[in-house]
């Protein structure tokens, strides 16, 4: 570890400044990714009746989380796939592959038939989409931190961290649920049900040919740099299995990013995607009203993103981690507050909760790039992160209202406070032997 702590100073000095153009196309699919997942989350309930028709509007929605889920668990085979190949041949050009995927897969749910139009083909081919974006956006996260850490300047990855991996997560988060509060607001109930709903993928996708745009502008060199891909070797060493037994000789630490990953996303999309869908489709709550309320927080969570970084550079990450995860376990209790109708209990509830879960996410993707050197780190945060993301954030919203149904609710609590905690021991584990590469 000290050799690595030694190297990553040495090279300071040689690293490219984190331009606005670098910032806004890494940043930029960061936002689009965590849109794309929100708007389908925020726009399950009226999905499920068009794509999945029940008797029970619930049942209903709880097919189209599922679907939701789906497309998480395929994240770690596109991680797998994609993350050495960035590392062989091109990070730019994954990046390219992640955002296109989400930008025509939106565009094409925009458009596509429904149930009543074509039968179960609609079914199967929104499922199609969501495993395709899944697997393309699989090494997204990867890739776009691992060049983020390289780029922030020495002494400020928690601040740039906070940005690209805080604030534009949030900022996709936050737009999702403003389209979705403005298309609601700006047309009947009855029309948002009938084809309003629409609307947020059709505005997805065109913000995704944008961030195409972003990207192609990039260079590749500046990547190759920021990467310090310097000689020949380094490539060919990257097209062996050496990556994979680099990864098993550090699986404390990758078990570790699972962890860190998917406890925030446990909370995460429970706040974003199962809370709201409990509101509009159990509770029968004004969805406007709820839609607003999840906008409100969202800004809340932009705002914090580049501060809760600057707290981590200057408590030191390992600490900031530890009291602002332990500070999770009661927040997740929160949830239990929401179990009848009641606009009030719910924003309540989303503001209690969520600015501690706000915290969290304007960390989680820095300590996750510590555990993991350079030599395995694209690979190391994508792999774990899709681990993390698909087992703990893509079952949390259909855990939780399903949860709620069988009224079981405390139950999901207890599971997310105890992966929290968790979290925390093999996060520990992982330092006390060394795991830690770029700050501790």
């Amino acid at each position: 570890m000290d050799t690595q702590l030694s190297n990553d100073a040495e090279r300071a000095t040689a690293r490219p400044a984190p331009t606005r153009k670098m910032t806004a196309g890494l940043g930029g699919g960061v936002l689009l990714e965590w849109y794309d997942w929100g708007v389908y989350g925020f726009m399950a309930a009226f999905l499920g009746p068009h794509f999945f028709p029940s008797g029970d509007p619930v049942a209903s929605t709880l097919t189209a989380l599922a679907v939701f889920g789906a497309g998480f668990f395929a994240r770690p085979l596109g991680a797998a796939i994609l993350g050495p190949l960035a590392d062989r041949f091109s990070h730019k050009k994954i990046m390219m592959l992640s955002v296109s995927a989400m930008a025509i897969g939106s565009l094409i749910i925009a458009a596509l038939p429904t149930y009543s139009q074509i039968g179960i083909i609609a079914g199967i081919v929104l499922l199609v989409i969501r495993l395709t974006q899944g697997l393309a956006t699989g090494a997204e996260a990867g890739v776009a931190n691992a060049i983020a850490i390289e780029l922030a300047p020495p002494g400020q990855q928690g601040r740039f961290l906070g940005l690209i991996s805080g604030s534009f997560i949030q900022a996709g988060i936050f737009g999702s649920s403003l389209i979705s509060f403005f298309v609601s607001a700006a047309i009947p109930s009855a029309t948002m049900a009938e084809w309003g709903w629409r609307i947020p993928f059709l505005i997805g996708g065109l913000m995704g040919i944008f961030v195409i745009v972003l990207r192609r502008e990039l260079p590749e060199t500046l990547v190759e740099k920021a990467m310090h891909h310097a000689s020949e070797h380094d490539r060919i060493h990257a097209t062996t299995g050496n990556v994979w037994k680099a990864l098993w000789k550090a699986r404390l630490a990758l078990l570790s990013v699972v962890l860190v990953i998917g406890a925030v996303q446990i909370a995460n999309y429970a706040w974003t995607t199962a809370l709201p869908n409990l509101a509009n489709s159990v509770h029968k709550e004004n969805s406007t009203a709820v839609f607003g309320i999840i906008t409100a927080m969202g800004v809340l969570w932009i705002i914090m993103g580049p501060f809760v970084g600057r707290f981590a550079d200057h408590i030191r990450p390992s600490r900031a981690f530890i009291i602002t995860r332990l500070l999770l376990i009661p927040a997740v209790f929160t949830i239990l507050l929401y179990t009848e109708p009641g606009i009030g209990v719910f924003a309540l509830v989303v503001f209690l909760g969520g600015t501690v879960v706000g915290i969290n996410m304007s960390l989680y993707n820095y300590i996750a790039v510590t555990l993991m050197p350079r030599n395995i780190r694209t690979t190391g945060v994508a792999v774990g992160y899709a681990l993390g993301v698909s087992i703990f954030g893509g079952t949390s919203s259909y855990l939780l209202v399903w949860l709620q149904q069988q009224h079981l609710l405390w139950m999901f609590s207890v599971y997310g406070g105890v992966v929290c905690l968790l979290s925390v021991l093999v996060y520990w584990a992982a330092k006390k032997r060394g795991h830690v590469y770029v700050a501790n």
